[in-house]
């Protein structure tokens, strides 16, 4: 190849070079731009990545209503009702409606709760909730603390528990049957017990260590009302069939030794004496052997009468 030719080539090869860098330009112009922009420092736009991090308050229980004193009601429940108030600084829309709790707590005790608190009322930072809560007749007097939570849409956690519930004493009871019964009896028979006791006697109250007195009256004949079973003639136990019990007096209160009544759930079970329960058994221990044959009831001086003494 020639000089000449040589030339003419090299001329050509910048030409073309020339083309392919205006080519390049028109269709990647920001690609090359951006290149261009690095390698000279003059780009015309960049990136940036971005990142926010939004704290939160956690929510208070800042009012809790302070409850009157409640007396047990005998034999089932008390539903005691009560509002509080919760607080969130990033507002009422923050706090979880459905996440209200209250609870009474006492040492030693059940814990009386309600897991669903109603909202009521919101305004600015604060819900107002009513919560109801059932209180058993056994559960114990005295103090009872009151325990309000809720949480946030965060699950942050807020609580109360600086007031205090009192439950009162309640002195209470029930029993059944109310009346007995004796089958076949003669003037010969001895330690005869009852055919439907015991009487169950229930604590439907919260008072412990209660004794149990048992006031018996003669029973005069209905035919011949000269005629008694006097009520020395019984004995009372809490033991059946109650015939190595202690001895009735007519008109007198007579304590059921070793019947204690305790409090308790006593629907728990049949004959529980260790739930708020307590058996009494009747035994007649003979009758006078000149009695007429006829019934001898309670009629005419009173029923015999089941106390609890504290």
């Amino acid at each position: 190849m020639t000089k000449l030719q040589k030339m003419k080539r090299g001329r050509l090869l910048i030409i073309a070079g020339v083309l392919v860098i205006l080519i390049l330009s028109v269709i990647s112009a920001n690609i090359f731009s951006d290149f261009w922009g690095k390698v000279t420092g003059k780009a015309t736009s960049g990136t940036t990545s971005v990142s926010i991090t939004i704290g939160n308050s956690p929510p208070t229980v800042s009012w809790v209503q302070a409850i009157s004193a409640q007396d047990p009601t005998i034999g089932t429940t008390t539903a005691i009702t009560f509002n509080f108030t919760a607080t969130d600084a990033d507002g009422a829309a923050n706090i979880n409606t459905g996440t209200a709790k209250a609870y009474f707590q006492r040492a030693g005790e059940t814990t009386r709760s309600n897991t669903s608190c109603a909202s009521w009322a919101s305004a600015g930072n604060n819900v107002n909730f009513t919560c109801t809560i059932d209180m058993w007749y056994f559960d114990q007097n005295g103090a009872w603390t009151i325990n309000a939570t809720v949480l946030d849409i965060n699950a942050a956690y807020g609580e109360n528990s600086t007031t205090t519930l009192t439950y009162n004493l309640q002195t209470a009871m029930t029993m059944y049957p109310t009346s007995l019964t004796w089958g076949a009896v003669g003037v010969s028979t001895t330690d005869a017990g009852s055919n439907n006791d015991p009487i169950i006697v229930n604590n439907s109250g919260n008072d412990i260590s209660l004794n149990i007195n048992v006031t018996s009256y003669d029973l005069r004949g209905v035919t011949t009302p000269t005629e008694f079973i006097y009520a020395n003639n019984f004995t009372i136990q809490n033991a059946s069939q109650g015939c190595s019990g202690t001895a009735m007096v007519n008109q007198t209160s007579t304590n059921v030794t070793s019947a204690i009544l305790q409090r308790g759930n006593n629907t728990l079970n049949y004959y529980n004496e260790t739930s708020g329960q307590e058996q009494i058994y009747v035994c007649l221990k003979g009758v006078l052997p000149t009695l007429s044959a006829q019934a001898y009831t309670s009629t005419a001086y009173g029923s015999w009468t089941i106390a609890i003494i504290t």
